[in-house]
Formats: structure tokens, sequence, C-alpha cells
């Protein structure tokens, strides 16, 4: 039933017929036993939107890692057996988000799951079912059949007209890796700033990067006792055209550089997320430019309603 988006770092996913066994996507547990809780198993709800008395569809948000019993990664890795410091996350205020999103898109009677994992369930659940043994930052499992869905952004009719069948899918987001990009990318500003200091200082000493200082002579100039610089039509010069793509800052993906806070990315990865759970995806150039406008549409209208932070409490929104 379900289908498969990768992260928004990345630009490849896969299908799948069934989610991975191992770890069970949140949603899929309304058919199954949880495993981190043993005797429980949960059953989401969604309406149809036409109906007169259409409610809001369930949304099963937790954070599994709290439940997480095969973890082993992580605890061989605290050498000193140091309790694992676990980010905390506002849930009300995560929950709020999927609440206007789904509202946003269009899809507020049915039902969504959204998990918070580690490291090690990522790479676990990524390889299972894409074949990549790695994390990632989120993975979306679509609910509908990709050829029921009639284009980006509106799915089909559902295959039952009963409440479980009015499901988004489930949205995983690996809470390690959101951390670690976030350092990766304050490291790596800090040390473009500290770049162009240098390059500012070197134009006021009147140095230019790429300015020609002093020109030696041709071989054949020597030869000659001719030290007069030949034309440009000559052969003494080699010009190399090179050809930049031009930076494109639209979408979630570059929004997200500049924002330290690993608690407001989750926020922005949330709608990239949901997003591939109504059928966008961003593999062709045509659904890139779909894509990146809704999010761009998306996000707006979430700080609109929510405010730049999206109702978390920053202490590093960006720099």
């Amino acid at each position: 039933m379900s289908h498969i988006f990768s992260s928004v770092t990345t630009s490849s996913f896969a299908y799948s017929p069934s989610p991975p066994a191992l770890f069970v996507p949140i949603g899929w547990r309304r058919k199954t036993t949880n495993r981190h809780h043993q005797s429980i198993t949960t059953r989401l709800f969604g309406c149809n939107p036409n109906s007169p008395n259409a409610q809001p569809g369930d949304i099963l948000l937790e954070d599994d890692r709290l439940n997480n019993d095969h973890d082993d990664d992580d605890r061989n890795n605290n050498s000193n057996n140091n309790p694992i410091n676990v980010l905390p996350i506002n849930l009300s205020a995560l929950r709020q988000t999927i609440e206007h999103t789904r509202q946003i898109i269009g899809y507020p009677t049915y039902d969504i799951s959204v998990s918070l994992i580690t490291d090690s369930q990522m790479r676990e659940i990524n390889s299972i079912s894409r074949g990549i043994d790695a994390p990632t930052d989120v993975l979306s499992f679509c609910f509908q059949d990709e050829d029921d869905m009639i284009e980006p952004g509106v799915l089909g009719a559902v295959q039952f007209d009963t409440p479980d069948f009015y499901n988004l899918g489930d949205v995983l987001i690996d809470v390690d890796y959101v951390q670690r990009r976030c350092e990766e990318d304050r490291k790596m500003h800090l040390e473009q700033l500290a770049k162009e200091k240098d390059e500012e200082s070197d134009r006021k000493s009147g140095l230019v990067e790429g300015e020609v200082v002093m020109e030696e002579p041709t071989i054949q100039q020597v030869r000659n006792g001719d030290n007069e610089q030949t034309d440009d039509n000559e052969e003494d010069y080699e010009y190399i055209e090179i050809e930049v793509e031009e930076y494109d800052d639209r979408g979630v993906a570059p929004q997200m550089q500049h924002i330290y806070d690993p608690e407001i990315r989750i926020h922005m990865l949330l709608v990239h997320g949901m997003l591939h759970l109504v059928g966008y995806d961003h593999i062709e150039d045509d659904d890139y430019e779909l894509m990146v406008v809704r999010e761009d549409e998306v996000l707006a209208e979430l700080r609109r309603r929510l405010g730049d932070n999206f109702g978390v409490t920053s202490k590093a929104l960006a720099e």
C-alpha cells in the first residue's frame, strides 16, 4: 500500500509494497502490535471530508527515541556509560505544525503519524526500505498508491470509504541526523565568513584574487629580445569559460541552511515530508519546480499563523 520518499538532502527515492518489518512506522501499528509497547495496538482514523459531520483526522505523534530498545550502537558509542543526552522536543508545538500543515495542503480529515527517531533506527529502516545503509533526515511513507494519485497535491478516491483509509501515511525524522547537520552547517558558514573577511582584508591591502601582479615574458619573446606583451589573439594565453548554475534558494533545503536550531529544522522537514505524502517529489526537474514552490507557500502560511519559529522558543534561529 505504501511507497517511500527519501530525504530533503538527497534526490533519490524508492518504492516498497509494505513498510519494513524491523522498525514499523507508527501508522502501521494500526495493524500490528508495537514492539516498544508490547500489549498496545494503535488504530488511527480519518474521515470522509465530504461527510456532513467531518472531523479532523487522528494525529499520532511519538518520540520513539524514548522507546528505543534496539539502539545498541548508541549505547556502545557511549564509552563513559553516561546517560545519552536526548534533545528535548516540544511535541505540542510540533503537533500544532502538523495540524496547520494538514489544513494548508487540504487534508485536515485524514489521519497521519509522525515519529522522531535516532540515527540507528533511521539507518535500519533506510537500509531495509531503500537499500541505503546510512541514516538520513526524513523518510515519508505514503498510504495511497502512486497510481491512485491524480497529481502532486491531489489524492485520488480512497479504496474503501472507511475511516482507516482516510490516511496520509507516516513521516519519520532522524533527530540525531538533524542535530549533526546543524553543527556541520554552522561550522561551514563560520569558515566561509572567515574566508570572506580574509578576502576583504586582501582587497583593502591592494591584493585582489585572480589579479595578475607580474607577467613573465614567453621563451620566444626572450629569444627575440622582445619583452612586450603579445596580442590577446595569439596562443600565449588559454581562456577557460566556466558555466556556473544559478543558486536556487527556494524550498525547504536552502532555507534550513542558516537555521542552526535542530527543533526549528524538524518543523521544516515535517513540511517536506508531508508534501511527499500527497504526491510531491523532487526527482525530475518539473516535479522539483512544483515541490519547491509549494514548500515556500506552505512555510510562508505556517509562519503567518504560528510565527517565524513555528511556536518553538529558539535560542539559535539564524545567524
